[in-house]
């Protein structure tokens, strides 16, 4: 890749982290439409710049939750109880998204995508009914819910963390351990849809790499980026008007959402 490419690979994994420590946001929400930008000019077929967004942006989930799950485990908040029912519905339904990336046409994943990113810029920006939680907790909803979330997060290329928590919040869970178990969904998610996107990649022949459908040298650049920049936004989460920069950062989606639309 040329240096400026490098650099914007770099530089998009830097705002992708921050905006995760800061505003406890996936960075698939910025690295899909820099991706989707970014590839063409590398050389990436038309027909594979949106898949291989998706499966790269996924693949940095990997790198980007992996330690941030390690933490929480850490401080005991993952209940074998709730991992063992949430876990296998997010896994199986993230290889369900991958797959749909690899047959669905490459526009109707932008119009996909586009419609999340609204739904998401619009649950920031307007005020949320708690409600109570449910009294009981079905064992089937949950697993249909996970496996729901899972299907969203690997047709669309983002973790799941925004709508994970709201969910398991729900289920009666304290939102500390759901954050906690939302990550660790999340690195679940990232990576069995990265096992999905290399066997398609290199099934149907679609592959732009050695690792199938995912950009190895856009991945490496936004990972590291990302994962360095994460604890900075964490710190900077406290000291900066959040529920401003969340207004700002949803009006964005909106603008990246239009225009990929159009």
């Amino acid at each position: 890749m040329l240096l400026s490419t490098w650099l914007l690979c770099i530089g998009g994994g830097a705002v992708a982290g921050l905006l995760a420590g800061m505003l406890g946001i996936g960075g698939g929400l910025v690295i899909v439409p820099l991706l989707i930008y970014l590839l063409p000019i590398i050389g990436v077929p038309p027909e594979l710049v949106v898949p291989s967004a998706i499966a790269t942006s996924l693949a940095t989930v990997c790198m980007t939750t992996a330690s941030a799950s390690r933490s929480h485990a850490k401080h005991g908040l993952m209940e074998k109880f709730w991992l063992v029912r949430v876990l296998p519905g997010l896994s199986i339904g993230a290889m369900t998204g991958a797959y749909l990336v690899t047959v669905i046409d490459p526009d109707w994943l932008k119009r996909i995508f586009s419609i999340v990113l609204i739904a998401l810029a619009a649950r920031m920006v307007l005020p949320q009914k708690t409600g109570e939680p449910m009294t009981s907790v079905s064992k089937r909803l949950v697993a249909l819910g996970s496996y729901i979330i899972g299907t969203i997060s690997g047709l669309v290329g983002i973790g799941g963390g925004a709508l994970t928590v709201p969910f398991l919040t729900k289920m009666r869970l304290p939102v500390r351990q759901a954050i906690a178990i939302s990550s660790l969904g999340s690195f679940i998610i990232g990576c069995s849809s990265v096992v999905m996107f290399i066997a398609n990649g290199w099934l149907s022949g679609k592959a732009t790499g050695a690792f199938g459908l995912i950009h190895i040298p856009a991945w490496i650049g936004i990972s590291v980026a990302s994962v360095l920049m994460a604890p900075l936004g964490a710190k900077l989460a406290h000291k900066l008007p959040v529920k401003q920069l969340q207004r700002v950062f949803a009006a964005f989606l909106i603008i990246v959402a239009v225009q990929l639309i159009f």
